[in-house]
């Protein structure tokens, strides 16, 4: 490889890095087609090589997340526990296809991804209610009449004021405030129930499924099955999601024999950028906006998916 297209491989590695470290997942997926479009490597080569920078820009990325408190541990290792059967059946899929049907079914897979990113667009989460309204139901309004002497309304009724607690208590407390779900630090799962236990494992399983067919991260799907499925703050469904990456692309690379077919005058220097691009994730989201990331983001996947569909196609024609 010369010494320009590294350079370009390595610049767009920091887009990856860049995407997970600031919203958890997405820029992983370019990986591939980069090191393959690029990088000039064989498409089973690449897969593998995937699995070396996403596994390491997410341990780095980790590293800063668990500092700040925002990481599940036991959710993220019950994720990437439920994606290691997946991950087996993901490793022999991608050993079974046909290269070119496998570059076809990856650019499928970023479509998708794609659509979804769009879709969080049109309909962004609503926004956290005020801290002064009660999560929970008001209790019964209490009412008390008039005072004697006092003046009467224009109609004759009595005057009556409404309070949340009997008026002996003094005045109403105040409601808790309610954690803010884009820099909460600390959260917990409710109750491990059954039917949320049968979702992690369906969700872990198709994140391995996705590691170890394509050498995905799988974070799009991650991060908001962590916050919808177990209730998690953004912010440490970001940091969760990280775990979970890093366990599934070492457990993925394991069943693929190790690092023995990796290049790694091409990895080595791809996978450093895509790091240092994680440590500057968090930075950079906080000057830039989510959703201008996210919208830059969705419209680099189309364009490369469409390249990566079209290189696929061709092949099999």
């Amino acid at each position: 490889m010369t010494p320009a297209a590294l350079a370009l491989a390595c610049s767009l590695a920091l887009l990856i890095g860049l995407s997970l470290g600031a919203v958890g997942g997405g820029g992983s997926i370019l990986a591939v087609p980069i090191l393959i479009g690029v990088a000039g490597l064989a498409v089973d080569e690449a897969t593998t090589a995937s699995l070396v920078v996403v596994g390491t820009a997410a341990v780095v990325g980790l590293v800063a997340h668990g500092t700040a408190g925002r990481v599940h541990w036991g959710t993220g290792v019950a994720f990437g526990a439920a994606g290691v059967g997946g991950a087996l059946v993901g490793t022999r899929i991608n050993r079974a296809l046909d290269p070119d049907l496998l570059l076809t079914g990856f650019a499928v897979v970023m479509l998708v991804v794609a659509a979804r990113m769009a879709q969080g667009l049109r309909h962004p989460d609503r926004a956290t209610p005020a801290a002064d309204v009660p999560s929970g139901p008001l209790p019964a309004p209490v009412p008390v009449e008039r005072p004697a002497g006092t003046p009467r309304w224009s109609d004759g009724a009595s005057l009556r004021r409404y309070v949340s607690a009997p008026a002996t208590a003094g005045a109403r407390a105040a409601a808790p405030a309610a954690p803010d779900p884009l820099t909460a630090t600390t959260s917990s799962p409710g109750g491990w129930t059954a039917r949320r236990v049968a979702e992690v494992v369906a969700t872990g399983t198709a994140v391995g499924l996705l590691t170890g067919t394509f050498g995905v991260g799988g974070g799009f799907v991650i991060v908001p099955a962590l916050m919808l499925v177990l209730g998690l703050p953004l912010a440490v469904a970001t940091g969760t999601s990280l775990l979970v990456i890093a366990i599934n692309s070492v457990v993925a690379l394991g069943l693929r024999g190790g690092l023995d077919t990796v290049d790694w005058s091409v990895v080595g220097p791809f996978t450093a950028a895509a790091a240092v691009g994680v440590i500057g994730g968090r930075r950079v989201a906080d000057r830039v906006p989510t959703r201008t990331l996210t919208a830059a983001l969705t419209a680099l996947i189309t364009v490369i998916a469409l390249w990566t569909g079209a290189r696929g196609l061709a092949g099999l024609t």
